[in-house]
């Protein structure tokens, strides 16, 4: 499964002169716009990394229930593909609105305030657009006689980086392995085990601290930033780095007392 996306790095700013073929100059040799040549790469996942692509292209291409193609810290991009017949599953996002849109095919969408009560219907089709509130009950199911082909955005992301699920069986069995089988939602793509692995690096840069007998307060400041700044897409490596950065450069002066506390 291929699609061809517009890589970065490129030109800024470059001229199209009313077609979309540009003047021939680019950054990358034989790059030329996704899908208009024969330069291809691998559908996965992008995210978080600058990153255009014809998604209409895309989401047509793609075969598998369920791609991720661009998870971020706060958004994500998945690429859907229902048979006749089948649906996406009946299923809530407490604490994440959704955005459907339908490139191919025809289906009718459900949502409601409880697994009950689905009193919202609409039959929809191609280019057309979904809404979905966080905490909203909801299902697409395939009503036509081709694949329901179909980009989902989710704020912020539901699935971890990387996620393909070739069948909903598939899905469904991941979604259960997350914990996710109740209703509960990822924390921007990950569980809470999966964070507290991630982050172990600064729990054991903080045992250290506690080591070399530095102050609690001072600790709980800067783990404190360290995580926020893990939440906002830095690495933990280079929150610890940036944190203790602002301490001994002086651009936290409150960093800086705290740590000379007795």
């Amino acid at each position: 499964m291929y699609v061809g996306p517009y890589t970065y790095p490129y030109y800024v700013n470059h001229p199209v002169y009313g077609y979309r073929n540009p003047t021939g100059y680019w950054s990358v040799p034989n790059q030329t716009y996704g899908f208009y040549n024969d330069h291809r790469v691998t559908v996965k996942d992008y995210g978080s990394n600058p990153f255009v692509i014809n998604i209409n292209k895309a989401t047509k291409q793609n075969q598998n229930y369920r791609t991720a193609l661009w998870t971020g810290s706060n958004l994500q991009v998945t690429l859907m593909s229902i048979p006749p017949g089948g649906d996406i599953g009946l299923e809530v996002h407490p604490n994440v609105d959704q955005f459907l849109r339908i490139e191919q095919g025809q289906g009718v969408v459900q949502m409601g305030k409880s697994q009950n009560n689905l009193s919202f219907q609409r039959n929809v089709y191609d280019d057309d657009a979904i809404m979905i509130p966080a905490g909203t009950w909801h299902n697409v199911t395939n009503t036509g006689n081709m694949p329901l082909k179909l980009y989902s955005i989710y704020a912020p992301p539901n699935h971890p980086f990387g996620t393909v699920h070739a069948t909903k069986a598939d899905a469904m069995a991941a979604e259960e392995g997350n914990g996710q089988g109740d209703g509960d939602t990822l924390v921007y793509g990950k569980t809470p085990d999966e964070w507290v692995k991630y982050t172990e690096y600064l729990v054991n840069e903080g045992l250290e601290d506690v080591k070399r007998g530095i102050n609690a307060t001072h600790i709980l400041q800067e783990f404190i930033l360290m995580g926020l700044l893990v939440g906002k897409g830095y690495t933990p490596e280079k929150a610890y780095e940036t944190v203790e950065e602002w301490e001994r450069t002086g651009k936290s002066k409150l960093l800086q007392q705290s740590k000379n506390m007795q």
